[in-house]
């Protein structure tokens, strides 16, 4: 696998964090940017921001909202120093710049989807009552740096400056966002989410979910949170145990999630849309930011050939009611 990060980075990033470059190991990261970082002296998460894909001012925002979080008492990886006591640190190579940030390394491990024990009732709930904590603290939040303005959720690339070479899909996308600019935004429906909470993106220890990769956080709706859970979720089980699953998923979801937080049954009602609108994002996302090398995957392309086919045909995502109270 080809890291999109070059050895200069690389040395200095770690040097600054105080590990050798040998003591990287590449564990993931959408751009292959997220190393761990072990040595005698130190266990760490060094995450790289390419200053080609990512803004300073979007990673300081990502910064202030974990720490807002972990002092509001939410299991989260929480930033660490470096030896020059900042929290973020620039590395260049002639004049390309790379800004590295250290984490803390995750207590837990991923949920095994194929154990029983692990992936069940009990996790759905726990994992809808962190979600729903998480929209609860948003109401609050107000950044610690008044200069840190959090992106709202149209002011992406995507909505901006991607060109759509599909006119089908194009309209699709124009016409989802047009249905989206029309909801209100209230402090019941609306604020910080995490965007990307899915089974990958938390560890389980002693029953508790430690949360991690708050880069794609942004301002939008709370339901739309709850969807991208869903529908992440359902990608794990097959057609046939489909419907069974949702309806074990969403009932233990939703009732840990009113524990902390409440949402009107109307915004519920709008989770086939937020799910519908889930698909046709990760479609153009993907569509947008993987590499050249990572669409030439056999399984890759085949994976976006069957979303894009389902996106022109409006084939929903569920094809049966949810049961939503």
């Amino acid at each position: 696998m080809n890291y999109i990060i070059n050895r200069r980075h690389l040395r200095k990033g770690a040097s600054l964090f105080g590990v050798n470059e040998s003591d990287l190991k590449l564990i993931g990261g959408f751009s292959n940017n997220v190393f761990a970082a072990n040595s005698d002296k130190v266990s760490l998460i060094i995450k790289y921001y390419p200053s080609s894909m990512y803004k300073r001012d979007s990673i300081a925002s990502e910064l202030d909202w974990i720490i807002y979080l972990s002092e509001s008492g939410m299991n989260v990886t929480f930033p660490i120093v470096s030896i020059n006591n900042k929290l973020m640190e620039v590395v260049f190579n002639k004049d390309e710049a790379c800004y590295v940030v250290g984490f803390e390394k995750a207590k837990g491990a991923f949920v095994n989807v194929s154990n029983h024990k692990e992936w069940n009732a009990s996790l759905f709930y726990t994992w809808g009552k962190t979600l729903g904590n998480i929209h609860r603290l948003s109401k609050f939040y107000q950044p610690k740096d008044p200069n840190i303005i959090r992106k709202a959720w149209n002011k992406d690339t995507l909505f901006t400056d991607v060109i759509h070479n599909n006119e089908l899909i194009k309209q699709k996308w124009e016409n989802f966002i047009c249905e989206l600019n029309k909801l209100p935004k209230n402090i019941n429906g609306y604020g910080m989410i995490h965007h990307d909470l899915h089974h990958k993106n938390f560890y389980l220890y002693q029953n508790e979910l430690v949360l991690f990769d708050f880069g794609d956080s942004t301002y939008h709706w709370f339901v739309y949170d709850i969807a991208v859970v869903f529908y992440h979720a359902m990608q794990v089980v097959g057609d046939r145990r489909k419907k069974d699953f949702v309806s074990t998923f969403i009932r233990s979801f939703l009732r840990g999630y009113e524990t902390e937080n409440q949402l009107q049954s109307d915004w519920l009602l709008r989770i086939p849309f937020f799910l519908h609108y889930r698909q046709l994002y990760s479609y153009l996302y993907l569509s947008t930011y993987l590499t050249n090398e990572q669409q030439s995957d056999v399984k890759i392309q085949q994976y976006l050939n069957r979303l894009k086919s389902k996106i022109e045909k409006d084939i929903p995502v569920i094809d049966f009611r949810l049961p939503i109270p």
